[in-house]
Protein backbone atom coordinates (compact mmCIF):
# COMPACT_ATOMS: atom_id res chain seq x y z
CA UNK A 1 0.00 0.00 0.00
CA UNK A 2 1.42 3.41 -1.29
CA UNK A 3 1.88 5.71 1.47
CA UNK A 4 -0.71 8.70 1.63
CA UNK A 5 0.36 12.10 3.37
CA UNK A 6 -2.99 13.08 3.39
CA UNK A 7 -4.31 10.06 5.63
CA UNK A 8 -4.17 10.98 9.20
CA UNK A 9 -2.56 8.97 11.64
CA UNK A 10 -3.40 6.35 13.65
CA UNK A 11 -4.88 8.44 16.91
CA UNK A 12 -4.54 7.62 20.83
CA UNK A 13 -7.90 9.50 22.19
CA UNK A 14 -7.97 10.53 25.84
CA UNK A 15 -10.87 12.79 26.25
CA UNK A 16 -12.65 9.29 26.62
CA UNK A 17 -12.50 6.88 29.61
CA UNK A 18 -9.60 4.34 29.24
CA UNK A 19 -10.97 1.08 28.42
CA UNK A 20 -11.22 -1.51 30.83
CA UNK A 21 -8.80 -4.52 30.68
CA UNK A 22 -10.21 -8.41 30.06
CA UNK A 23 -10.81 -10.04 32.72
CA UNK A 24 -7.45 -11.38 34.45
CA UNK A 25 -5.91 -12.82 37.40
CA UNK A 26 -3.99 -10.45 38.94
CA UNK A 27 -1.12 -11.28 40.83
CA UNK A 28 0.06 -9.31 44.23
CA UNK A 29 1.62 -6.33 42.83
CA UNK A 30 -1.50 -5.60 40.64
CA UNK A 31 -0.05 -6.60 37.13
CA UNK A 32 -1.72 -8.95 35.20
CA UNK A 33 -0.98 -12.27 35.51
CA UNK A 34 2.23 -12.92 32.93
CA UNK A 35 1.67 -9.75 31.21
CA UNK A 36 5.26 -7.50 33.51
CA UNK A 37 4.39 -3.76 33.16
CA UNK A 38 6.27 -1.68 30.07
CA UNK A 39 8.99 0.47 31.60
CA UNK A 40 8.96 3.97 31.09
CA UNK A 41 11.86 6.18 30.29
CA UNK A 42 11.91 9.74 31.60
CA UNK A 43 14.87 11.41 29.21
CA UNK A 44 15.32 15.12 30.41
CA UNK A 45 18.07 17.32 29.98
CA UNK A 46 18.81 21.21 29.66
CA UNK A 47 18.07 23.16 26.51
CA UNK A 48 20.56 22.02 23.26
CA UNK A 49 22.23 19.22 25.73
CA UNK A 50 21.18 16.46 23.20
CA UNK A 51 18.16 14.90 24.21
CA UNK A 52 16.39 14.10 20.33
CA UNK A 53 19.68 12.93 19.29
CA UNK A 54 20.05 10.64 22.36
CA UNK A 55 16.62 9.93 21.10
CA UNK A 56 17.31 9.15 17.99
CA UNK A 57 20.05 6.91 18.84
CA UNK A 58 17.32 4.54 20.57
CA UNK A 59 15.09 3.98 18.22
CA UNK A 60 17.44 4.02 15.03
CA UNK A 61 19.44 0.65 16.91
CA UNK A 62 18.95 -3.06 15.89
CA UNK A 63 17.99 -3.57 19.19
CA UNK A 64 14.92 -5.98 18.26
CA UNK A 65 12.44 -4.26 20.92
CA UNK A 66 9.28 -2.63 20.17
CA UNK A 67 9.71 0.80 21.62
CA UNK A 68 7.31 4.13 21.86
CA UNK A 69 9.17 7.15 21.94
CA UNK A 70 6.71 10.06 23.18
CA UNK A 71 7.92 13.44 21.94
CA UNK A 72 6.73 16.44 24.02
CA UNK A 73 6.66 19.61 21.07
CA UNK A 74 5.73 22.02 23.53
CA UNK A 75 4.83 24.98 22.28
CA UNK A 76 1.54 27.76 22.01
CA UNK A 77 0.10 26.23 19.20
CA UNK A 78 1.26 22.82 19.53
CA UNK A 79 -1.18 20.34 21.85
CA UNK A 80 0.00 17.04 20.56
CA UNK A 81 2.95 14.42 21.58
CA UNK A 82 4.19 12.59 18.96
CA UNK A 83 5.19 8.87 19.38
CA UNK A 84 7.28 7.53 17.31
CA UNK A 85 6.91 3.37 17.43
CA UNK A 86 10.22 1.49 16.64
CA UNK A 87 8.70 -2.10 15.06
CA UNK A 88 11.76 -4.12 16.08
CA UNK A 89 14.80 -5.59 14.15
CA UNK A 90 13.34 -4.14 10.84
CA UNK A 91 13.99 -0.56 11.97
CA UNK A 92 10.66 0.87 10.58
CA UNK A 93 8.78 3.44 12.57
CA UNK A 94 4.97 3.64 13.31
CA UNK A 95 4.44 7.41 14.07
CA UNK A 96 0.89 8.08 16.75
CA UNK A 97 -0.39 11.33 17.73
CA UNK A 98 -1.38 11.26 21.35
CA UNK A 99 -3.67 13.94 21.98
CA UNK A 100 -3.12 16.64 25.12
CA UNK A 101 -3.96 19.67 26.48
CA UNK A 102 -1.82 22.40 25.58
CA UNK A 103 1.43 22.58 27.92
CA UNK A 104 4.34 21.12 29.08
CA UNK A 105 4.35 17.54 30.42
CA UNK A 106 6.16 17.87 33.56
CA UNK A 107 3.05 20.17 35.06
CA UNK A 108 -0.26 20.42 33.89
CA UNK A 109 -0.88 18.08 31.24
CA UNK A 110 0.59 14.79 33.75
CA UNK A 111 -2.99 13.90 34.23
CA UNK A 112 -4.06 13.47 30.42
CA UNK A 113 0.05 11.88 30.21
CA UNK A 114 -1.39 9.15 32.29
CA UNK A 115 -4.28 8.26 29.93
CA UNK A 116 -2.32 8.55 26.97
CA UNK A 117 0.19 5.85 28.43
CA UNK A 118 -2.47 3.47 29.46
CA UNK A 119 -4.00 3.35 26.06
CA UNK A 120 -0.54 3.41 24.33
CA UNK A 121 -0.16 -0.34 25.83
CA UNK A 122 -3.21 -1.52 25.10
CA UNK A 123 -1.86 -1.56 21.06
CA UNK A 124 -2.83 -5.03 20.06
CA UNK A 125 1.00 -5.83 19.87
CA UNK A 126 2.98 -5.22 22.98
CA UNK A 127 5.52 -2.54 23.61
CA UNK A 128 8.64 -3.79 24.75
CA UNK A 129 9.63 0.08 26.60
CA UNK A 130 8.34 3.85 26.68
CA UNK A 131 10.96 6.56 26.18
CA UNK A 132 9.64 9.96 27.43
CA UNK A 133 11.13 13.06 26.03
CA UNK A 134 10.40 16.25 27.66
CA UNK A 135 11.42 19.34 27.53
CA UNK A 136 14.29 21.16 27.78
CA UNK A 137 12.46 23.25 30.79
CA UNK A 138 10.91 20.30 32.06
CA UNK A 139 11.09 19.75 36.24
CA UNK A 140 11.38 15.25 36.24
CA UNK A 141 9.69 15.37 39.68
CA UNK A 142 6.29 15.62 39.13
CA UNK A 143 6.48 12.50 36.05
CA UNK A 144 8.81 10.23 38.44
CA UNK A 145 5.81 11.14 41.30
CA UNK A 146 3.24 10.25 38.92
CA UNK A 147 4.22 7.58 36.96
CA UNK A 148 6.18 5.77 39.95
CA UNK A 149 3.26 5.25 42.54
CA UNK A 150 0.26 6.14 40.92
CA UNK A 151 -2.17 3.03 41.71
CA UNK A 152 -3.57 3.47 38.23
CA UNK A 153 -0.44 2.22 36.23
CA UNK A 154 0.61 -0.36 37.91
CA UNK A 155 -1.31 -2.77 35.81
CA UNK A 156 0.58 -1.47 32.46
CA UNK A 157 3.27 0.85 32.84
CA UNK A 158 6.09 1.51 34.99
CA UNK A 159 8.69 4.02 35.76
CA UNK A 160 12.07 2.26 35.05
CA UNK A 161 14.45 5.45 35.30
CA UNK A 162 15.49 8.89 35.12
CA UNK A 163 17.75 9.73 31.99
CA UNK A 164 19.63 13.37 32.34
CA UNK A 165 21.41 14.57 29.40
CA UNK A 166 24.03 17.15 29.95
CA UNK A 167 25.72 19.00 28.10
CA UNK A 168 29.64 19.02 28.69
CA UNK A 169 30.94 21.87 27.30
CA UNK A 170 28.56 24.20 28.71
CA UNK A 171 27.17 22.33 31.95
CA UNK A 172 29.23 24.24 34.31
CA UNK A 173 27.82 28.14 33.18
CA UNK A 174 24.72 26.42 33.32
CA UNK A 175 24.75 25.26 36.60
CA UNK A 176 25.93 28.53 38.24
CA UNK A 177 23.16 30.45 36.80
CA UNK A 178 21.18 31.49 39.57
CA UNK A 179 23.89 29.75 41.99
CA UNK A 180 23.18 31.89 45.11
CA UNK A 181 19.41 31.74 44.15
CA UNK A 182 17.17 30.15 46.47
CA UNK A 183 15.55 28.36 43.27
CA UNK A 184 17.80 26.51 41.12
CA UNK A 185 18.43 26.15 37.10
CA UNK A 186 16.22 23.43 35.91
CA UNK A 187 19.85 21.89 35.52
CA UNK A 188 20.26 21.01 39.10
CA UNK A 189 17.30 19.68 39.93
CA UNK A 190 17.20 17.68 36.27
CA UNK A 191 20.90 16.33 38.20
CA UNK A 192 19.17 15.71 41.52
CA UNK A 193 16.40 13.72 40.22
CA UNK A 194 18.74 11.55 37.38
CA UNK A 195 19.04 7.75 37.73
CA UNK A 196 21.54 7.92 34.99
CA UNK A 197 23.53 11.03 33.78
CA UNK A 198 24.92 11.21 29.85
CA UNK A 199 27.91 13.63 29.62
CA UNK A 200 27.32 14.31 25.75
CA UNK A 201 29.57 16.33 23.62
CA UNK A 202 32.98 15.44 25.05
CA UNK A 203 34.19 15.56 21.97
CA UNK A 204 33.74 19.47 22.16
CA UNK A 205 35.78 19.73 25.11
CA UNK A 206 38.95 21.75 24.82
CA UNK A 207 41.74 18.59 23.98
CA UNK A 208 44.32 20.14 25.72
CA UNK A 209 43.46 19.10 29.98
CA UNK A 210 40.06 17.38 28.61
CA UNK A 211 40.92 14.45 30.71
CA UNK A 212 40.74 16.15 34.02
CA UNK A 213 37.87 18.66 32.92
CA UNK A 214 35.83 15.69 32.35
CA UNK A 215 36.65 14.49 35.56
CA UNK A 216 36.11 17.78 37.40
CA UNK A 217 33.29 17.87 36.20
CA UNK A 218 32.30 14.65 36.91
CA UNK A 219 32.85 15.20 40.28
CA UNK A 220 30.77 18.01 40.81
CA UNK A 221 28.10 16.13 39.29
CA UNK A 222 28.45 13.62 41.94
CA UNK A 223 28.53 16.30 44.51
CA UNK A 224 24.99 16.63 43.01
CA UNK A 225 23.62 13.40 42.79
CA UNK A 226 26.32 10.70 43.94
CA UNK A 227 23.43 8.05 43.14
CA UNK A 228 23.26 8.47 39.30
CA UNK A 229 25.88 6.61 37.48
CA UNK A 230 27.62 9.22 34.36
CA UNK A 231 27.93 7.49 30.96
CA UNK A 232 30.00 10.09 28.89
CA UNK A 233 29.04 10.43 24.88
CA UNK A 234 29.57 11.68 21.72
CA UNK A 235 26.33 12.42 19.89
CA UNK A 236 24.32 10.40 22.54
CA UNK A 237 26.11 7.13 21.27
CA UNK A 238 25.46 5.02 24.22
CA UNK A 239 25.61 1.15 25.15
CA UNK A 240 21.47 0.31 25.56
CA UNK A 241 22.05 -2.04 27.99
CA UNK A 242 22.71 0.73 30.45
CA UNK A 243 19.76 2.91 30.17
CA UNK A 244 17.08 0.71 29.42
CA UNK A 245 15.67 -1.84 31.99
CA UNK A 246 17.08 0.15 34.72
CA UNK A 247 14.52 -0.67 37.28
CA UNK A 248 15.61 2.39 38.75
CA UNK A 249 12.26 2.07 41.13
CA UNK A 250 11.41 -1.52 41.78
CA UNK A 251 12.04 -1.97 45.36
CA UNK A 252 12.08 -5.85 44.83
CA UNK A 253 15.37 -5.12 42.66
CA UNK A 254 17.73 -4.48 45.77
CA UNK A 255 20.94 -5.63 44.54
CA UNK A 256 21.48 -2.49 42.36
CA UNK A 257 20.63 -0.32 45.11
CA UNK A 258 22.77 -1.65 47.59
CA UNK A 259 25.93 -1.97 45.42
CA UNK A 260 25.48 1.97 44.98
CA UNK A 261 25.28 2.34 48.91
CA UNK A 262 28.35 0.08 49.09
CA UNK A 263 30.27 1.97 46.16
CA UNK A 264 29.06 5.60 48.37
CA UNK A 265 31.29 7.07 50.94
CA UNK A 266 30.20 8.27 53.97
CA UNK A 267 29.30 11.67 52.19
CA UNK A 268 29.50 15.07 52.88
CA UNK A 269 30.07 17.84 50.54
CA UNK A 270 31.73 20.54 53.21
CA UNK A 271 34.92 20.47 51.21
CA UNK A 272 33.40 20.48 47.79
CA UNK A 273 31.94 23.66 46.47
CA UNK A 274 28.34 24.13 48.22
CA UNK A 275 25.85 24.89 45.41
CA UNK A 276 22.85 24.28 47.55
CA UNK A 277 21.71 21.06 45.81
CA UNK A 278 23.56 17.60 47.02
CA UNK A 279 24.54 14.54 48.30
CA UNK A 280 24.27 13.25 51.92
CA UNK A 281 24.91 10.12 53.53
CA UNK A 282 23.74 9.40 57.15
CA UNK A 283 24.80 5.69 59.19
CA UNK A 284 24.14 4.05 62.09
CA UNK A 285 24.63 0.11 63.19
CA UNK A 286 21.98 -0.12 65.96
CA UNK A 287 18.57 -1.28 64.77
CA UNK A 288 15.80 0.79 64.62
CA UNK A 289 12.19 0.98 65.04
CA UNK A 290 9.87 0.85 61.01
CA UNK A 291 6.92 3.09 62.42
CA UNK A 292 9.51 5.48 64.18
CA UNK A 293 11.57 5.79 60.91
CA UNK A 294 8.05 6.65 59.17
CA UNK A 295 7.42 9.41 61.05
CA UNK A 296 10.88 10.58 60.95
CA UNK A 297 10.79 10.32 57.12
CA UNK A 298 7.28 12.00 57.05
CA UNK A 299 9.03 14.89 59.30
CA UNK A 300 11.60 15.87 56.99
CA UNK A 301 9.51 14.82 53.59
CA UNK A 302 6.12 16.56 54.11
CA UNK A 303 7.24 18.64 56.62
CA UNK A 304 10.48 20.26 55.35
CA UNK A 305 11.83 20.37 58.97
CA UNK A 306 15.01 23.01 59.52
CA UNK A 307 14.21 24.17 55.89
CA UNK A 308 15.71 21.09 53.87
CA UNK A 309 13.64 20.30 50.93
CA UNK A 310 14.73 16.69 49.80
CA UNK A 311 14.20 15.58 45.99
CA UNK A 312 15.37 11.99 46.22
CA UNK A 313 16.04 9.54 49.19
CA UNK A 314 17.28 6.05 49.07
CA UNK A 315 18.87 3.93 51.60
CA UNK A 316 19.26 0.60 53.18
CA UNK A 317 17.45 0.18 56.65
CA UNK A 318 17.87 -2.64 59.59
CA UNK A 319 14.74 -2.88 61.26
CA UNK A 320 14.10 -4.25 64.88
CA UNK A 321 12.70 -7.79 65.03
CA UNK A 322 12.99 -8.19 61.57
CA UNK A 323 15.19 -10.63 60.00
CA UNK A 324 14.88 -8.88 56.50
CA UNK A 325 16.71 -5.85 54.84
CA UNK A 326 14.47 -3.35 54.21
CA UNK A 327 14.71 -0.71 51.01
CA UNK A 328 13.68 2.98 51.20
CA UNK A 329 12.89 4.69 48.12
CA UNK A 330 11.76 8.21 48.38
CA UNK A 331 10.80 11.10 45.61
CA UNK A 332 9.85 14.62 46.80
CA UNK A 333 7.12 13.72 48.92
CA UNK A 334 6.40 9.89 48.13
CA UNK A 335 8.02 7.11 49.71
CA UNK A 336 7.87 3.37 50.39
CA UNK A 337 9.40 1.50 52.63
CA UNK A 338 9.69 -2.35 52.02
CA UNK A 339 11.45 -5.59 53.40
CA UNK A 340 13.30 -6.97 50.15
CA UNK A 341 15.38 -9.98 51.41
CA UNK A 342 17.02 -11.63 54.35
CA UNK A 343 19.88 -10.22 55.73
CA UNK A 344 23.20 -12.91 55.21
CA UNK A 345 25.37 -13.96 57.59
CA UNK A 346 28.14 -11.96 58.26
CA UNK A 347 27.08 -9.21 56.51
CA UNK A 348 27.07 -5.68 58.33
CA UNK A 349 23.30 -4.72 59.34
CA UNK A 350 23.99 -1.46 58.89
CA UNK A 351 21.31 1.19 58.26
CA UNK A 352 22.03 4.17 55.49
CA UNK A 353 20.45 6.32 54.12
CA UNK A 354 21.59 9.00 50.68
CA UNK A 355 19.35 12.00 50.43
CA UNK A 356 19.81 14.36 47.48
CA UNK A 357 18.72 17.54 47.92
CA UNK A 358 18.68 21.32 49.07
CA UNK A 359 19.99 23.45 52.25
CA UNK A 360 20.53 19.30 53.80
CA UNK A 361 22.17 19.73 57.07
CA UNK A 362 24.07 16.77 58.16
CA UNK A 363 24.12 17.26 61.65
CA UNK A 364 20.19 17.40 61.60
CA UNK A 365 19.35 14.35 59.71
CA UNK A 366 22.29 12.41 62.06
CA UNK A 367 20.89 13.47 65.21
CA UNK A 368 17.31 13.14 64.66
CA UNK A 369 17.59 10.23 62.91
CA UNK A 370 19.12 8.49 66.90
CA UNK A 371 15.09 8.97 68.00
CA UNK A 372 14.45 5.68 65.78
CA UNK A 373 17.23 3.86 66.85
CA UNK A 374 15.66 0.99 69.42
Amino acid sequence: MEDDEEAPPLAVEIDQPTEPYPQQQSNSSGHKDGDAPVGVTVITGYLGAGKSTLVNHIINSQHGKRIAVILNEFGEEIGVERAMINEGDGGALVEEWVELANGCICCNVKHSLVQALEQLVQRKERLDHILLETTGLANPAPLASVLWLDDQLESSVKLDSIITVVDAKNLRFQLSENQSSSSFPEAYLQIAFADVIILNKVDLVSPEGSADFLEELEKEIHSINSLASILRSVRGQVDLSNILACRAYDATHATHLESLLVETRALSTRDLHDSGVRTLCICEPRQVDLEKVRLWLEEILWEKKHGMDVYRCKGILSIHNSNQLHTLQAVKELYEIVPTRDWKKQENQMNKIVFIGHNLNENVLTESFQACVM
